[in-house]
């Protein structure tokens, strides 16, 4: 989803319209992104990139839009674009090991 939002962006940031017909597709990636970025960021226990994730959630909200002049919109879509940006390169979760089955004579797994 990281990887959708920043494709979105970049799409917004070089071929935004006020009257595109995307817009709301925007709102929707991102909102949605945003949502499931700060949620990775509270269990990894950061709740800072926790809290500006849901401001970004709040922000490109389609329910109940925010109104933005096109200059802001940019600055807005370069903040948030280099936020997602970090958030892949700073917020990584650990793999889960698989369970392996007890037949399995390969090496072993870590214990859950």
């Amino acid at each position: 989803m990281k990887w959708t939002s920043l494709i979105a962006l970049i799409g917004a940031l070089f071929f935004w319209r006020p009257a595109g017909g995307y817009a709301i597709m925007l709102q929707f990636v991102v909102c949605l992104s945003a949502i499931l970025v700060a949620v990775q960021a509270a269990r990894l226990r950061k709740q800072l990139w926790a809290s500006a994730f849901a401001v970004l959630a709040l922000l490109f909200n389609p329910v109940v839009a925010v109104p933005v002049p096109r200059s802001v919109f940019l600055g807005i879509s370069v903040i948030c674009f280099t936020m997602f940006l970090a958030s892949v390169r700073f917020l990584k979760t650990a793999p889960r090991l698989s369970v392996q089955s007890i037949t399995y004579q390969g090496p072993r797994s870590q214990s859950l």
